[in-house]
């Protein structure tokens, strides 16, 4: 009778054991399928300097940097976000990839890029030059982001954002 109380013992361990793996590794595969739409770290007025790369391309070619304008989340033309709130309305999701175009009079949604400092706009479904249908696809550190209107740039990161075909 011991022995059979004994065994149930290790098998409920077990069990117990084998669900907080599961429940652990679907955590970790949950927490990363929010891609880096879903930023844990903000930046903080007078607290943050940070820099991100950015480049943006049409088609397959490079398009001129941004150009310069002032703010605590602007560019130097330099091909760089930089980072350094001054304002509350710049920290925290006001420091989001889209507020930076908004703030450079440029505009990304889900479905329509202006690149500050341009009159032209791109939207998903608009012809490419081999008649395929371009859409805009946005890239940081390699990975692609879906929901990138809540997307925080973070120090060190690198962005890329193309219009065209899919791949």
């Amino acid at each position: 009778m011991q022995i059979g109380v004994r065994r149930r013992a290790i098998v409920v361990s077990a069990l117990g054991l084998a669900f907080l793996l599961i429940a652990a590794a679907i955590g970790l595969a949950l927490s990363g399928a929010s891609g880096k739409g879903a930023t844990s770290v903000v930046p903080r007025v007078g607290q943050d300097h940070w820099h991100a790369r950015i480049a943006f391309y049409v088609r397959g070619a490079k398009q001129p940097n941004a150009p310069t304008w002032e703010g605590g989340v602007h560019t130097h033309g330099d091909g760089i976000i930089h980072i350094h709130p001054f304002n509350d309305f710049e920290e925290g999701r006001g420091a989001r990839l889209v507020k930076w175009f908004e703030y450079g009079g440029g505009q990304l949604t889900a479905d329509t890029i202006r690149w500050p400092g341009s009159q032209h706009s791109y939207t998903n479904g608009e012809p490419c030059n081999d008649f395929t249908l371009g859409v805009i696809h946005v890239y940081v550190n390699g990975d692609p982001v879906f929901d990138w209107s809540e997307y925080i740039p973070q120090d060190g990161d690198s962005i890329v954002i193309d219009f065209g075909p899919l791949p």
